[in-house]
């Protein structure tokens, strides 16, 4: 059995890297890992090293096409870890899920035409509405008492039955509540969307990323659905810029492919190729050691919060490597918070706030870092809650 070092940061600085380029000299001096971005600090899996290692060896990096080699792998991938299957002439590649999610708005809506989103959520989903010229209609997740979310169903219907609205974006796992959706939860949404005439495109980039929980591909629900998923999340290689849309419908797959071959997209990244065949084919053994290490921060993130928050302060944790925690018992706005933890507390979070206002007074935390950088960083927020008096044992 390979062993795999999750232990050892690396430095990243110099790399363009997002969230450490976010950072002051200063910032960068004094060790803040940011636990803002969601990439992870943990190396891809050797099998994708080596298959990169051997792919820039080749030495010709020229137009590449989707050939049987990558569907196949991606076949055997969804059919092991979701028991889905899918042809050939369903999947389109797309340049990332983000991308693929503009493309639909732009695909299957007009300008001034509403398009359905949940927040808190990934910010976006909301600003590929916006940019694009088309109404956001918000269903806002609901919180429990323990600190879990669902879906208001009555107030999707009552917005699905709108005529403005023409298509849904949804985040399944979702991102950056935890939850994965349950068989029942995902049936709901498929038939009040096609009740009413809403396209649905559902994105599941966090598929593999969950705990204790399984994930069910809207495409299971529906053999016509439109889903978007990548290996990015899964074997941290956003940087390659490839994602999978896979879309049952015939009309709807034109009418998307409509869109991506207007801006001349659509081809498949060399590098991106070699890594997700690898990773597909090779990764099983990498992603569960991953899924244990960030099980483990989670708990200790559960540990640190709720003696001082309270067992609601960590919402459930059911997908992703993301935690959504409130901060709202300290009294502070969203920009007061988001300087709390900067400037007092040395910590750089995804502020809750970006996504959207019902995020307002929570932090979203990226665990999938070394346990000995996520200990350093809960030691400093106590620090900082001691230091101004709002916590103290």
């Amino acid at each position: 059995m390979e062993q795999f070092d999750f232990d050892t940061l690396t430095d990243r600085r110099g790399t363009s890297a997002l969230k450490w380029d976010a950072m002051t000299e200063a910032e960068q001096r004094d060790g803040i890992v940011p636990l803002s971005v969601a990439d992870m600090e943990f190396k891809s899996a050797p099998c994708i090293q080596r298959a990169l290692i051997d792919a820039a060896r080749h030495g010709l990096y020229g137009y590449t096409g989707t050939d049987d080699a990558y569907v196949n792998a991606l076949r055997g991938w969804m059919k092991r870890r979701h028991g889905l299957d899918f042809a050939k002439e369903e999947l389109s590649i797309v340049g990332g899920v983000v991308p693929g999610l503009a493309l639909s708005v732009r695909a299957f809506t007009q300008p001034g035409e509403g398009v359905i989103v949940q927040p808190p959520v990934y910010p976006p989903f909301m600003s590929v509405v916006e940019l694009n010229g088309r109404k956001l209609m918000k269903n806002p997740l609901v919180r429990e008492a323990d600190g879990s979310y669902h879906i208001d169903f009555a107030q999707l219907e009552r917005l699905a039955a709108d005529p403005e609205a023409k298509l849904m974006l949804f985040c399944s796992p979702h991102n950056p509540v935890g939850r994965v959706w349950t068989e029942d939860e995902l049936k709901t949404v498929w038939e009040i969307c096609a009740s009413n005439g809403v396209m649905l495109v559902t994105d599941e980039i966090h598929a593999d990323l969950t705990h204790g929980k399984r994930h069910i591909p809207m495409k299971r629900i529906n053999s016509s659905a439109f889903i978007l998923n990548a290996p990015s999340k899964t074997f941290n290689v956003p940087g390659l810029q490839l994602s999978n849309a896979i879309i049952g419908d015939p009309e709807k797959k034109k009418l998307f492919d409509g869109e991506l071959w207007k801006i001349e997209g659509g081809s498949m990244p060399y590098f991106g190729r070699a890594a997700a065949i690898a990773a597909y084919n090779e990764g099983e053994e990498w992603l569960t050691s991953a899924l244990r290490y960030i099980e483990e921060n989670y708990r200790l993130v559960q540990e640190f919060f709720i003696p001082r928050f309270g067992n609601s302060a960590v919402s459930p944790m059911e997908g992703t490597y993301l935690a959504w925690v409130d901060f709202r018992n300290l009294g502070l706005n969203g920009k007061e918070l988001e300087s709390f933890t900067r400037n007092e507390c040395r910590l750089l979070f995804a502020e809750g706030y970006i996504f959207g206002s019902e995020g307002e007074g929570f932090e979203r935390m990226n665990l999938a870092l070394p346990r000995q950088e996520l200990i350093k960083a809960l030691n400093r927020l106590d620090e900082g809650l001691r230091r101004h008096g709002i916590y103290a044992e």
